[in-house]
Protein backbone atom coordinates (compact mmCIF):
# COMPACT_ATOMS: atom_id res chain seq x y z
CA UNK A 1 0.00 0.00 0.00
CA UNK A 2 1.22 3.55 -0.80
CA UNK A 3 1.84 5.62 1.75
CA UNK A 4 2.52 9.59 2.81
CA UNK A 5 5.78 10.88 4.69
CA UNK A 6 4.03 13.70 6.78
CA UNK A 7 6.60 16.13 7.93
CA UNK A 8 5.62 18.06 10.63
CA UNK A 9 8.20 21.23 11.99
CA UNK A 10 6.98 22.28 15.11
CA UNK A 11 7.99 24.41 18.04
CA UNK A 12 10.19 21.90 20.01
CA UNK A 13 10.43 19.42 17.44
CA UNK A 14 10.27 17.65 13.88
CA UNK A 15 7.85 14.55 13.66
CA UNK A 16 7.66 12.18 10.30
CA UNK A 17 4.63 10.31 10.44
CA UNK A 18 4.40 7.21 7.26
CA UNK A 19 0.67 7.30 6.91
CA UNK A 20 -1.16 4.66 4.55
CA UNK A 21 -3.97 5.14 3.27
CA UNK A 22 -6.54 3.91 5.37
CA UNK A 23 -4.82 5.92 8.25
CA UNK A 24 -3.09 3.62 9.59
CA UNK A 25 0.23 5.18 10.87
CA UNK A 26 3.36 2.52 10.52
CA UNK A 27 6.12 4.50 11.78
CA UNK A 28 6.92 7.90 14.02
CA UNK A 29 10.18 9.91 14.45
CA UNK A 30 10.82 13.35 16.14
CA UNK A 31 13.60 15.41 16.24
CA UNK A 32 14.03 17.97 18.97
CA UNK A 33 15.62 21.48 18.73
CA UNK A 34 16.00 24.02 21.57
CA UNK A 35 14.66 28.05 21.29
CA UNK A 36 17.06 30.61 22.69
CA UNK A 37 15.86 33.88 24.27
CA UNK A 38 18.92 36.08 24.45
CA UNK A 39 17.07 39.05 25.61
CA UNK A 40 13.46 39.64 27.11
CA UNK A 41 10.88 39.24 24.27
CA UNK A 42 13.38 37.26 22.18
CA UNK A 43 12.44 33.35 21.00
CA UNK A 44 14.98 32.17 17.75
CA UNK A 45 16.12 29.03 17.22
CA UNK A 46 19.14 27.44 14.17
CA UNK A 47 17.47 27.46 10.70
CA UNK A 48 20.86 24.32 10.06
CA UNK A 49 19.11 22.87 13.34
CA UNK A 50 15.92 22.47 12.01
CA UNK A 51 16.59 22.04 8.49
CA UNK A 52 19.34 18.74 10.20
CA UNK A 53 16.15 17.96 12.04
CA UNK A 54 13.64 17.36 8.88
CA UNK A 55 16.75 15.51 7.28
CA UNK A 56 16.67 12.84 9.91
CA UNK A 57 13.01 12.15 10.07
CA UNK A 58 13.27 11.69 6.51
CA UNK A 59 16.07 9.65 6.87
CA UNK A 60 14.83 7.40 9.39
CA UNK A 61 11.15 7.23 7.57
CA UNK A 62 13.51 6.33 3.97
CA UNK A 63 15.40 3.91 5.14
CA UNK A 64 12.84 1.45 6.10
CA UNK A 65 9.85 2.51 3.80
CA UNK A 66 11.11 3.89 1.02
CA UNK A 67 9.38 2.15 -1.76
CA UNK A 68 5.97 2.56 -0.03
CA UNK A 69 6.11 6.21 0.32
CA UNK A 70 4.65 8.11 -3.05
CA UNK A 71 4.97 11.74 -1.74
CA UNK A 72 6.55 13.66 1.30
CA UNK A 73 3.72 16.76 2.25
CA UNK A 74 4.21 19.22 4.85
CA UNK A 75 2.97 21.05 7.70
CA UNK A 76 5.18 23.68 9.79
CA UNK A 77 4.36 26.21 12.62
CA UNK A 78 3.21 29.65 11.54
CA UNK A 79 4.74 33.29 11.98
CA UNK A 80 8.71 32.78 11.56
CA UNK A 81 11.05 34.76 10.19
CA UNK A 82 13.90 34.40 8.75
CA UNK A 83 16.32 36.64 6.50
CA UNK A 84 18.34 34.49 3.69
CA UNK A 85 20.87 35.43 0.76
CA UNK A 86 20.48 34.66 -2.53
CA UNK A 87 22.05 31.03 -2.42
CA UNK A 88 19.64 30.38 0.34
CA UNK A 89 22.32 30.81 3.23
CA UNK A 90 20.86 31.97 6.71
CA UNK A 91 21.48 35.55 7.49
CA UNK A 92 19.66 35.67 10.96
CA UNK A 93 18.50 32.99 13.76
CA UNK A 94 14.47 31.89 12.88
CA UNK A 95 12.78 34.48 15.01
CA UNK A 96 9.63 32.09 15.70
CA UNK A 97 5.91 33.18 16.43
CA UNK A 98 6.94 33.53 20.25
CA UNK A 99 9.10 36.74 19.85
CA UNK A 100 7.51 39.83 21.04
CA UNK A 101 10.38 42.15 19.83
CA UNK A 102 7.50 44.25 18.28
CA UNK A 103 5.54 44.56 20.95
CA UNK A 104 5.39 48.43 20.55
CA UNK A 105 5.13 48.78 17.01
CA UNK A 106 1.98 46.41 16.77
CA UNK A 107 0.16 47.84 19.16
CA UNK A 108 0.24 51.09 17.96
CA UNK A 109 -1.06 49.35 14.70
CA UNK A 110 -3.93 47.23 16.04
CA UNK A 111 -5.68 50.49 16.92
CA UNK A 112 -5.09 52.78 14.04
CA UNK A 113 -7.03 52.13 10.87
CA UNK A 114 -4.64 51.15 8.57
CA UNK A 115 -4.38 48.06 11.02
CA UNK A 116 -7.93 47.35 11.05
CA UNK A 117 -8.03 47.44 6.95
CA UNK A 118 -5.12 44.90 7.39
CA UNK A 119 -7.14 42.80 9.75
CA UNK A 120 -9.84 42.68 7.20
CA UNK A 121 -8.07 41.50 4.15
CA UNK A 122 -5.48 39.55 5.75
CA UNK A 123 -7.41 37.37 8.05
CA UNK A 124 -4.43 37.82 10.68
CA UNK A 125 -5.04 39.87 13.84
CA UNK A 126 -2.63 42.32 14.59
CA UNK A 127 0.83 40.85 17.18
CA UNK A 128 4.11 41.40 17.26
CA UNK A 129 3.67 37.02 16.53
CA UNK A 130 2.94 38.33 12.62
CA UNK A 131 5.88 38.80 10.02
CA UNK A 132 4.12 41.79 8.89
CA UNK A 133 5.69 43.35 12.49
CA UNK A 134 8.54 41.71 12.46
CA UNK A 135 9.70 43.05 9.79
CA UNK A 136 8.39 46.69 9.92
CA UNK A 137 10.19 46.05 13.58
CA UNK A 138 13.46 44.68 11.66
CA UNK A 139 13.70 47.63 9.21
CA UNK A 140 13.58 49.96 11.86
CA UNK A 141 15.61 48.21 14.23
CA UNK A 142 18.09 46.43 12.47
CA UNK A 143 18.71 48.13 8.89
CA UNK A 144 22.09 46.48 8.34
CA UNK A 145 20.50 43.04 8.54
CA UNK A 146 17.16 43.98 6.73
CA UNK A 147 18.81 45.47 3.42
CA UNK A 148 21.02 42.78 3.15
CA UNK A 149 17.99 40.29 2.48
CA UNK A 150 17.85 38.06 -0.52
CA UNK A 151 14.93 37.01 0.49
CA UNK A 152 12.41 37.20 3.80
CA UNK A 153 11.20 34.04 4.61
CA UNK A 154 9.50 31.41 7.42
CA UNK A 155 11.20 27.96 8.35
CA UNK A 156 9.15 26.19 5.80
CA UNK A 157 9.93 28.54 2.62
CA UNK A 158 14.09 27.88 4.02
CA UNK A 159 13.49 24.03 4.08
CA UNK A 160 11.52 23.91 0.87
CA UNK A 161 14.19 25.90 -0.85
CA UNK A 162 16.50 23.11 0.52
CA UNK A 163 14.74 20.31 -1.13
CA UNK A 164 13.72 21.57 -3.95
CA UNK A 165 15.72 24.81 -5.03
CA UNK A 166 12.54 27.05 -5.21
CA UNK A 167 11.31 30.02 -3.25
CA UNK A 168 7.52 29.37 -3.11
CA UNK A 169 4.82 29.45 0.03
CA UNK A 170 1.80 27.83 -0.09
CA UNK A 171 -1.41 29.74 0.57
CA UNK A 172 -2.08 28.23 4.65
CA UNK A 173 1.29 29.96 5.63
CA UNK A 174 1.08 33.25 3.60
CA UNK A 175 -2.40 33.79 5.08
CA UNK A 176 -0.37 33.78 8.40
CA UNK A 177 1.97 36.60 7.69
CA UNK A 178 -0.24 39.13 7.69
CA UNK A 179 1.18 40.29 4.30
CA UNK A 180 -1.43 38.20 2.33
CA UNK A 181 -4.92 39.01 0.84
CA UNK A 182 -6.79 35.86 1.97
CA UNK A 183 -9.53 37.18 -0.72
CA UNK A 184 -7.60 37.89 -3.47
CA UNK A 185 -4.76 34.85 -2.82
CA UNK A 186 -1.80 37.32 -3.49
CA UNK A 187 0.66 39.38 -1.32
CA UNK A 188 -1.59 42.70 -0.13
CA UNK A 189 0.01 46.06 -1.46
CA UNK A 190 -0.65 47.74 1.65
CA UNK A 191 0.89 45.48 4.21
CA UNK A 192 4.50 45.27 2.16
CA UNK A 193 4.36 49.13 2.30
CA UNK A 194 4.06 48.84 5.41
CA UNK A 195 6.67 46.13 6.05
CA UNK A 196 8.62 48.32 3.69
CA UNK A 197 9.49 45.48 1.20
CA UNK A 198 8.16 44.67 -2.38
CA UNK A 199 6.91 41.13 -3.62
CA UNK A 200 10.68 40.77 -4.85
CA UNK A 201 11.50 39.87 -1.30
CA UNK A 202 9.25 37.36 -0.64
CA UNK A 203 8.22 33.62 -1.93
CA UNK A 204 5.51 32.84 -4.95
CA UNK A 205 2.27 32.25 -3.43
CA UNK A 206 1.30 28.40 -4.30
CA UNK A 207 -1.83 26.48 -3.50
CA UNK A 208 -1.28 23.38 -0.54
CA UNK A 209 -1.83 20.57 -3.51
CA UNK A 210 1.61 21.91 -5.23
CA UNK A 211 4.03 19.42 -5.97
CA UNK A 212 7.29 19.25 -7.15
CA UNK A 213 8.86 16.20 -8.12
CA UNK A 214 12.75 15.81 -9.43
CA UNK A 215 14.69 16.31 -6.26
CA UNK A 216 18.46 16.25 -6.90
CA UNK A 217 19.46 12.32 -7.31
CA UNK A 218 22.89 12.98 -4.36
CA UNK A 219 20.18 14.93 -1.83
CA UNK A 220 17.53 12.03 -2.59
CA UNK A 221 20.61 9.15 -2.16
CA UNK A 222 21.32 11.31 1.53
CA UNK A 223 17.81 11.48 2.23
CA UNK A 224 17.21 7.62 1.60
CA UNK A 225 14.64 8.40 -0.69
CA UNK A 226 13.67 7.82 -4.36
CA UNK A 227 14.51 10.37 -6.39
CA UNK A 228 11.30 10.31 -8.50
CA UNK A 229 9.27 11.07 -5.09
CA UNK A 230 6.26 13.69 -5.05
CA UNK A 231 7.18 16.44 -2.29
CA UNK A 232 4.17 18.59 -1.59
CA UNK A 233 4.37 21.76 0.14
CA UNK A 234 1.28 21.36 2.21
CA UNK A 235 -0.02 24.12 4.72
CA UNK A 236 0.32 25.32 8.48
CA UNK A 237 -0.13 23.11 11.57
CA UNK A 238 -2.84 24.99 12.79
CA UNK A 239 -5.03 24.63 9.69
CA UNK A 240 -4.16 21.02 9.36
CA UNK A 241 -4.68 20.42 12.66
CA UNK A 242 -7.90 20.99 11.81
CA UNK A 243 -8.32 18.45 8.58
CA UNK A 244 -6.29 16.22 10.53
CA UNK A 245 -8.67 15.88 13.28
CA UNK A 246 -11.78 15.64 11.19
CA UNK A 247 -13.40 18.90 12.48
CA UNK A 248 -14.49 20.36 8.45
CA UNK A 249 -17.70 21.33 10.00
CA UNK A 250 -18.65 24.70 11.34
CA UNK A 251 -20.63 22.81 14.38
CA UNK A 252 -17.52 21.52 15.67
CA UNK A 253 -14.72 23.45 17.55
CA UNK A 254 -11.08 21.68 17.36
CA UNK A 255 -8.91 22.75 20.69
CA UNK A 256 -5.56 21.78 20.91
CA UNK A 257 -3.04 22.27 23.75
CA UNK A 258 0.42 21.58 22.83
CA UNK A 259 3.19 24.35 23.74
CA UNK A 260 0.65 27.06 23.33
CA UNK A 261 -2.86 26.05 22.55
CA UNK A 262 -5.65 27.09 19.61
CA UNK A 263 -9.05 26.95 19.25
CA UNK A 264 -10.75 26.61 15.53
CA UNK A 265 -13.33 25.83 13.30
CA UNK A 266 -14.24 25.14 9.43
CA UNK A 267 -16.21 27.81 7.66
CA UNK A 268 -16.57 27.89 3.71
CA UNK A 269 -16.32 31.91 4.07
CA UNK A 270 -14.00 34.42 5.70
CA UNK A 271 -15.92 35.46 9.27
CA UNK A 272 -14.63 39.02 9.82
CA UNK A 273 -14.76 40.10 13.82
CA UNK A 274 -14.76 44.28 14.07
CA UNK A 275 -13.31 42.92 17.84
CA UNK A 276 -9.93 41.83 15.54
CA UNK A 277 -10.25 38.89 18.37
CA UNK A 278 -9.99 35.73 15.40
CA UNK A 279 -8.09 34.78 13.08
CA UNK A 280 -9.03 33.38 9.27
CA UNK A 281 -6.65 31.22 7.59
CA UNK A 282 -6.53 29.40 4.55
CA UNK A 283 -6.70 26.21 4.63
CA UNK A 284 -6.99 25.77 0.91
CA UNK A 285 -8.45 27.43 -1.68
CA UNK A 286 -12.28 26.53 -0.22
CA UNK A 287 -11.79 26.57 3.58
CA UNK A 288 -11.19 29.04 6.03
CA UNK A 289 -9.80 28.09 9.60
CA UNK A 290 -11.48 30.71 11.55
CA UNK A 291 -9.78 30.85 14.87
CA UNK A 292 -7.78 32.23 17.82
CA UNK A 293 -4.51 30.96 19.60
CA UNK A 294 -3.27 31.42 23.35
CA UNK A 295 0.57 31.80 24.09
CA UNK A 296 0.00 29.75 27.42
CA UNK A 297 -0.50 25.92 26.82
CA UNK A 298 1.66 23.39 28.35
CA UNK A 299 4.65 25.28 28.71
CA UNK A 300 2.80 26.68 31.46
CA UNK A 301 3.81 23.66 33.49
CA UNK A 302 7.01 23.47 32.15
CA UNK A 303 7.48 27.13 33.91
CA UNK A 304 6.02 26.11 36.85
CA UNK A 305 7.91 23.42 37.40
CA UNK A 306 11.22 24.10 36.93
CA UNK A 307 10.97 27.87 38.76
CA UNK A 308 8.79 27.53 41.19
CA UNK A 309 8.61 23.35 42.35
CA UNK A 310 12.41 23.26 41.17
CA UNK A 311 12.05 19.85 39.51
CA UNK A 312 11.68 18.77 36.31
CA UNK A 313 8.83 18.86 33.96
CA UNK A 314 6.25 15.76 33.88
CA UNK A 315 2.52 16.40 32.73
CA UNK A 316 1.15 13.55 33.79
CA UNK A 317 2.10 13.70 37.48
CA UNK A 318 1.29 17.52 37.41
CA UNK A 319 -1.92 17.26 36.17
CA UNK A 320 -2.80 14.56 38.92
CA UNK A 321 -1.04 16.52 41.43
CA UNK A 322 -3.27 19.13 40.59
CA UNK A 323 -6.27 17.15 40.77
CA UNK A 324 -6.45 16.38 44.31
CA UNK A 325 -7.95 20.13 44.68
CA UNK A 326 -11.33 20.84 44.65
CA UNK A 327 -12.75 22.53 41.55
CA UNK A 328 -12.12 26.09 42.33
CA UNK A 329 -8.53 25.87 43.79
CA UNK A 330 -10.91 26.59 47.05
CA UNK A 331 -10.77 30.39 46.00
CA UNK A 332 -7.85 30.38 43.71
CA UNK A 333 -7.70 32.09 40.08
CA UNK A 334 -4.87 32.18 38.09
CA UNK A 335 -4.12 34.47 35.16
CA UNK A 336 -2.33 32.65 32.98
CA UNK A 337 -0.52 35.29 30.75
CA UNK A 338 3.05 33.85 31.49
CA UNK A 339 3.73 34.45 27.84
CA UNK A 340 2.04 37.40 27.11
CA UNK A 341 -1.73 36.45 25.29
CA UNK A 342 -2.79 36.39 21.30
CA UNK A 343 -6.96 35.87 21.47
CA UNK A 344 -8.94 37.20 22.43
CA UNK A 345 -7.28 40.50 23.20
CA UNK A 346 -3.94 40.42 21.72
CA UNK A 347 -1.39 42.12 24.55
CA UNK A 348 1.98 41.41 24.31
CA UNK A 349 2.58 43.06 27.36
CA UNK A 350 -0.66 40.94 29.51
CA UNK A 351 1.31 38.98 32.13
CA UNK A 352 0.42 36.55 35.04
CA UNK A 353 -1.39 36.85 38.36
CA UNK A 354 -2.33 34.37 41.16
CA UNK A 355 -5.58 36.27 42.27
CA UNK A 356 -7.36 35.31 45.85
CA UNK A 357 -3.78 34.12 47.03
CA UNK A 358 -4.41 32.78 51.37
CA UNK A 359 -2.59 31.08 53.87
CA UNK A 360 -4.37 27.92 53.04
CA UNK A 361 -3.41 27.52 49.86
CA UNK A 362 -0.06 25.03 48.75
CA UNK A 363 1.78 24.69 45.60
CA UNK A 364 -1.02 21.59 44.80
CA UNK A 365 -3.81 24.91 44.40
CA UNK A 366 -1.60 26.62 42.64
CA UNK A 367 -1.09 23.89 39.98
CA UNK A 368 -5.08 23.27 39.85
CA UNK A 369 -5.35 27.08 39.47
CA UNK A 370 -2.70 27.45 36.48
CA UNK A 371 -5.10 24.41 34.73
CA UNK A 372 -7.99 25.78 35.39
CA UNK A 373 -6.80 29.48 33.98
CA UNK A 374 -5.81 27.77 30.50
CA UNK A 375 -9.18 26.53 30.17
CA UNK A 376 -10.61 29.72 31.33
CA UNK A 377 -8.80 31.53 28.75
CA UNK A 378 -9.86 29.11 25.90
CA UNK A 379 -13.02 29.26 26.99
CA UNK A 380 -12.72 32.86 26.31
CA UNK A 381 -11.65 32.55 22.75
CA UNK A 382 -14.70 29.88 22.14
CA UNK A 383 -16.89 32.52 23.33
CA UNK A 384 -14.89 35.13 21.02
CA UNK A 385 -15.03 32.37 17.87
CA UNK A 386 -18.75 31.46 18.78
CA UNK A 387 -19.77 35.10 18.15
CA UNK A 388 -18.40 35.03 14.36
CA UNK A 389 -19.40 31.07 13.43
CA UNK A 390 -22.58 30.39 15.61
CA UNK A 391 -22.65 27.73 18.62
CA UNK A 392 -20.78 24.65 18.29
CA UNK A 393 -22.32 21.37 19.36
CA UNK A 394 -19.26 19.64 20.94
CA UNK A 395 -15.07 19.96 20.74
CA UNK A 396 -12.65 17.56 19.08
CA UNK A 397 -9.56 17.80 21.18
CA UNK A 398 -5.47 17.42 20.60
CA UNK A 399 -2.13 17.75 21.31
CA UNK A 400 -0.81 16.12 24.11
CA UNK A 401 -2.68 17.09 26.75
CA UNK A 402 -4.98 14.78 25.36
CA UNK A 403 -2.84 12.37 27.41
CA UNK A 404 -4.15 13.15 30.75
CA UNK A 405 -8.07 12.59 31.49
CA UNK A 406 -7.72 15.01 34.14
CA UNK A 407 -7.44 17.67 32.08
CA UNK A 408 -9.47 17.15 29.46
CA UNK A 409 -12.42 16.37 31.65
CA UNK A 410 -11.81 19.51 33.60
CA UNK A 411 -11.94 21.54 30.00
CA UNK A 412 -15.25 19.63 29.52
CA UNK A 413 -16.41 20.92 32.12
CA UNK A 414 -15.08 24.65 32.12
CA UNK A 415 -16.43 24.95 28.39
CA UNK A 416 -19.88 22.96 29.45
CA UNK A 417 -19.16 20.95 26.27
CA UNK A 418 -18.57 17.18 25.31
CA UNK A 419 -15.51 16.90 24.73
CA UNK A 420 -13.97 13.82 22.41
CA UNK A 421 -10.17 13.27 21.37
CA UNK A 422 -8.44 11.48 18.97
CA UNK A 423 -6.24 8.56 19.32
CA UNK A 424 -3.41 10.32 17.94
CA UNK A 425 -1.47 13.10 19.25
CA UNK A 426 -0.43 14.33 15.64
CA UNK A 427 -3.21 15.50 14.27
CA UNK A 428 -0.90 18.28 12.15
CA UNK A 429 1.32 15.37 11.07
CA UNK A 430 -1.76 13.49 9.75
CA UNK A 431 -3.74 16.97 7.99
CA UNK A 432 -0.73 17.17 6.03
CA UNK A 433 -1.08 13.16 5.05
CA UNK A 434 -4.44 13.93 4.04
CA UNK A 435 -3.28 17.14 1.36
CA UNK A 436 -0.66 14.80 -0.01
CA UNK A 437 -3.08 11.59 -0.84
CA UNK A 438 -5.55 14.67 -2.08
CA UNK A 439 -2.74 16.35 -4.22
CA UNK A 440 -1.17 12.73 -5.85
CA UNK A 441 -5.06 12.22 -6.45
CA UNK A 442 -5.07 8.65 -4.08
CA UNK A 443 -7.60 7.65 -2.51
CA UNK A 444 -7.44 7.23 1.12
CA UNK A 445 -10.35 6.61 4.11
CA UNK A 446 -8.85 7.85 7.69
CA UNK A 447 -11.63 6.96 10.31
CA UNK A 448 -12.11 10.29 11.84
CA UNK A 449 -14.43 8.43 13.96
CA UNK A 450 -11.16 7.24 16.22
CA UNK A 451 -11.50 10.39 18.11
CA UNK A 452 -13.77 8.19 20.23
CA UNK A 453 -13.34 8.71 23.82
CA UNK A 454 -15.57 11.25 24.85
CA UNK A 455 -15.54 13.71 28.22
CA UNK A 456 -19.33 15.01 29.09
CA UNK A 457 -19.28 18.11 31.74
CA UNK A 458 -19.20 16.77 35.79
CA UNK A 459 -22.60 17.49 36.57
CA UNK A 460 -22.81 20.82 38.68
CA UNK A 461 -19.14 21.85 38.04
CA UNK A 462 -19.88 24.04 35.44
CA UNK A 463 -22.10 25.70 37.53
CA UNK A 464 -19.40 26.28 39.93
CA UNK A 465 -16.79 27.54 37.61
CA UNK A 466 -19.00 30.16 36.05
CA UNK A 467 -18.48 32.71 39.10
CA UNK A 468 -14.89 32.12 38.76
CA UNK A 469 -14.80 32.24 35.20
CA UNK A 470 -16.58 35.59 35.19
CA UNK A 471 -14.29 37.09 38.01
CA UNK A 472 -11.64 36.14 35.58
CA UNK A 473 -12.87 37.25 32.77
CA UNK A 474 -13.19 40.61 35.12
CA UNK A 475 -9.32 40.87 36.35
CA UNK A 476 -7.93 40.45 32.78
CA UNK A 477 -9.98 43.52 31.78
CA UNK A 478 -9.39 45.95 34.90
CA UNK A 479 -5.51 45.21 34.68
CA UNK A 480 -4.63 45.20 30.92
CA UNK A 481 -3.35 49.10 31.94
CA UNK A 482 -1.63 48.08 34.93
CA UNK A 483 0.04 44.93 32.67
CA UNK A 484 1.17 47.75 30.39
CA UNK A 485 2.66 49.26 33.62
CA UNK A 486 4.05 46.63 35.31
CA UNK A 487 5.95 45.34 31.88
CA UNK A 488 7.35 48.75 31.27
CA UNK A 489 8.82 48.54 34.82
CA UNK A 490 10.25 44.76 34.08
CA UNK A 491 11.51 46.27 30.48
CA UNK A 492 13.20 49.50 32.55
CA UNK A 493 10.97 51.50 30.91
CA UNK A 494 10.11 54.05 33.38
CA UNK A 495 11.80 54.80 36.75
CA UNK A 496 11.48 51.97 39.30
Amino acid sequence: MSCILAVDIGTTSTKGLVVQSDGEVLSSSHRAYITSYPQPGYAEQSADELWNAVKQVIIESGERYRDQISGISFSCAMHSLLVVDEKGNALSPVIIWADTRSAALAKALRTSDEGKRMYITTGTPIHPSSPLCKLAWMKREQPGLFQSAFKLVSIKEYIWFKLVGKWEIDYSLASATGLFDIHQLQWMPEALAFAGIDESKLSKCVSPYHTFTGIEKSLASELTINASVNLIIGGSDGCLANLGSGVMSADELSVTIGTSGAVRTTSRTCKEDQQQRVFNYRLDEDHFIVGGATNNGSVLLSWFSENILKEQPDAPLFVDRAMEIAPGSEGLIFLPYVMGERAPFYNPDACALFFGLAQHHTHAHMMRALLEGICFELRSIVEAVEASTGKASRVIASGGFTGSAGWVQLLADILNKEVSITDSNNASALGAAKIGFRALKMRYDFNDAQRERSFFPTEGNTARYNPYYVLFGELTDVLQDKMDRITALQSGLLPK
